[in-house]
């Protein structure tokens, strides 16, 4: 399928694939299947269009869940085009090869957009204070450091949360010995795989 990347693609295929994806993983309600059958198809007939549907889905389906690099996606429509039922034409493996290549990217930032439901850490500053004032004497002059975090979903109808919290020496080196834990655990589980 390598020459399909230099074939001719097929405008209101990409059209149709671009809706669909919009539809399927952007939301875009407004996209429905009349819109696709009659604008995008230019009036395709109730059958072809519910044929072509199902079959795109399930290839869209596919690229996704498998999250496809370009050489599995050469390979996969390899296949496609070699069935010898329902194959894909060279044209329309070219379209879906530039479908992926523009979409791809977009595609997975959003489903991991959607799939983060818990907050997460959008921003953090800390400064280090010096205490002029304290009840005790022997925590005059000893440094603390004062850590702010801003935490928050991707979804923009729920406000950020802000977190203030102050941490003597001792605190801070218990905090960063936790941290180094973590950052090992990471590189265990991430070497790994």
């Amino acid at each position: 399928v390598a020459v399909c990347i230099m074939a001719d693609i097929d405008k209101p295929l990409l059209a149709f694939l671009n809706g669909l994806a919009k539809r399927i993983y952007f939301s875009e309600n407004d996209i429905t299947d009349e819109v696709l059958r009659n604008e995008v198809l230019n009036g395709i007939p109730e059958e072809d269009y519910s044929a072509l549907l199902k079959r795109y889905q399930l290839l869209l389906n596919n690229l996704v869940t498998a999250d496809m690099d370009f050489t599995q996606l050469d390979a996969f429509l390899t296949s496609q085009v070699k069935k010898r039922q329902g194959a894909l034409s060279e044209k329309e493996a070219a379209t879906v090869t530039r479908f992926w290549r523009n979409q791809k990217a977009k595609i997975h930032q959003r489903l991991v957009e959607q799939s983060t439901w818990d907050n997460k850490v959008k921003a953090i500053s800390w400064r280090v204070d010096v205490r002029t004032k304290s009840k005790e004497s022997e925590q005059l002059n000893q440094a603390s450091a004062i850590v702010e975090m801003q935490l928050g979903t991707d979804q923009k109808t729920t406000p950020n949360e802000v977190v203030r919290f102050e941490l003597d020496s001792k605190k801070l080196a218990e905090l960063l010995a936790q941290v180094t834990e973590v950052e090992k655990a990471v590189e265990r589980y991430s070497h790994t795989s």
